[in-house]
């Protein structure tokens, strides 16, 4: 064969690929148009689970499949609720937002994205369980998929007030009460602040569940009281308000419980405050010019849980707090920070610092006698009789204890204490702070530190270590009896 032949044969085979590609790209697609085809689902419920009502739920996401080697057209994605006035249910269908989407069409073996969203109106509330179905219309055929979500009733707090130096949006809870008592037979709400006034006393029943949104926390005003649960019931829960179980344990989803000074105690017991940003922040009034001033009341916590703050566990400034079978774990900065002036006694406590968001550098508990006054000014105040007896300092830190005193007005004891330090370095403190029992550098055998499960285990060096001396309590956090002698921390080891 001569060249010119060769090279005629190779532009026609040239020619002939190009029109077979021509053609193939012309070619209609086939859709699959019969009967007896089916859609497949992800799932064939999809559930909202908890929800207050009038607040919009978190979007849940459906897949749809085709598993057909054809396109598909789906003639018609719609929502059948349950509720004549109103629809709960809204979709989005690849894109496309309505309560009906037309002509869907999806590839072979592709899928499509169906979000489902819902909000239950108190005022047009149908039934507490909302039931629906999201109807596909497909080749003369219908499939379902069945929409379930529960409607909460809850008492709403939103605020009212804006200031403008500053200082968050809140409402007060009720202007014209003394005593305002929250209990367990609905949730509570907060949006922005809910403020207890001066002269007024918030009551919080056990059992009774808090949710502040995104940026919200409860303030205690100058001269206002909150006594939260009690020994013998059912939790008092402050957290945030997405229920979804992804946030179940997510830092930072509020912001805090905030006390300023007053004539009475502020007492939490049997209390879990979890997910914010600090679990508690008390100091003196820094309206009344008194800041500098260290009140005669306490902040007082018996059976307390806080964790998961993405700052700190406990904040206070110049002010006295006293504690007992406590426990503060999972804090972005400290699990306890006290500043300032103030008088502290804590028995049977664990500061167990296992965060694992981000990196720390500061240790899960720190004291200190210097507090900020202002932008320009540092001041200093005294400790006052002060004692940690049976605590345990820990964390996954290399130091999760430290002390930054100015002035020799200090009267503090730590007794029988375990702390997670370098011996090296705890030995460069100022020694006249520890007494008896002072345990450097072990391990107090939690079940699970990082998983935050810290009870004891049977083998662990916390156990048998504390003192039996002083005012402590009779019972661990869960209301184990404490053995003679007792453990460090606010856990008595309990056989499985």
């Amino acid at each position: 064969m001569n060249f010119r032949s060769t090279r005629f044969l190779y532009q026609c085979t040239f020619i002939i690929s190009l029109l077979a590609v021509f053609l193939s790209s012309c070619r209609k697609e086939e859709f699959n148009t019969s009967p007896d085809f089916r859609l497949a689902f992800s799932a064939d419920t999809v559930s909202f689970d908890t929800i207050f009502q009038s607040i919009g739920s978190a979007t849940q996401l459906l897949k749809v499949y085709n598993n057909s080697d054809e396109f598909v057209t789906i003639d018609r994605v719609s929502v059948i609720d349950s509720c004549d006035n109103y629809d709960p249910f809204r979709l989005n269908v690849d894109g496309i937002a309505g309560s009906s989407v037309r002509n869907v069409e999806i590839g072979p073996n592709d899928s499509a994205f169906v979000f489902v969203e819902v909000t239950i109106d108190p005022n047009q509330l149908c039934t507490a369980l909302e039931l629906g179905v999201i109807e596909f219309s497909i080749n003369g055929n219908l499939q379902y998929v069945t929409l379930f979500a529960f409607g909460l009733d809850a008492i709403f707090y939103t605020p009212d007030v804006f200031p403008t130096n500053g200082l968050p949006p809140f409402t007060v809870i009720d202007p014209d009460a003394t005593t305002i008592t929250w209990t367990p037979e609905k949730p509570i709400v907060v949006y922005g602040y809910a403020v207890v006034d001066s002269a007024q006393t918030l009551i919080i029943e056990p059992g009774t569940q808090i949710y502040f949104h995104q940026g919200s926390g409860l303030w205690i005003l100058e001269g206002g009281n909150i006594q939260c649960g009690d020994g013998n019931s059912e939790p008092v829960v402050f957290q945030g308000d997405r229920l979804e179980p992804f946030f179940d344990e997510e830092p930072g989803q509020w912001d805090r419980i905030w006390i300023f000074g007053g004539t009475e105690d502020n007492v939490f017991e049997n209390t879990v405050i979890k997910n914010n940003f600090i679990g508690i922040q008390v100091e003196p009034s820094i309206f009344e010019g008194t800041f500098n001033a260290i009140y005669p009341n306490e902040l007082v916590l018996r059976n307390v849980v806080i964790r998961n703050n993405s700052a700190a566990g406990i904040f206070s400034r110049n002010y006295r707090v006293r504690a007992e079978n406590l426990l503060s774990s999972s804090a972005g900065q400290n699990c306890l920070a006290l500043t300032g002036g103030g008088r502290y006694r804590f028995a049977h406590c664990t500061f167990a610092n296992n965060w694992s968001a981000s990196t720390r550098q500061t240790p899960a508990v720190f004291l200190t006698n210097v507090y900020q006054v202002d932008a320009q000014t540092i001041a200093e105040g005294p400790i006052e009789n002060s004692i940690f007896r049976n605590c345990i300092f820990h964390g996954n830190g290399l130091n999760e204890f430290g002390f930054d005193f100015t002035n020799q007005n200090i009267d503090l004891t730590f007794d029988h204490t375990m702390i997670r330090m370098r011996e090296d370095e705890f030995n460069e403190l100022d020694q006249q702070y520890f007494g008896d029992g002072i345990f450097v550098g072990f391990d107090p055998g939690f079940v699970d530190f990082s998983g935050g499960d810290f009870r004891l285990r049977e083998d662990a060096e916390a156990r048998f270590k504390g003192s039996n001396q002083g005012a402590l309590p009779t019972r661990d956090l869960i209301g184990t009896t404490y053995l003679n002698p007792p453990p460090l921390g606010c856990f008595e080891y309990l056989p499985e």
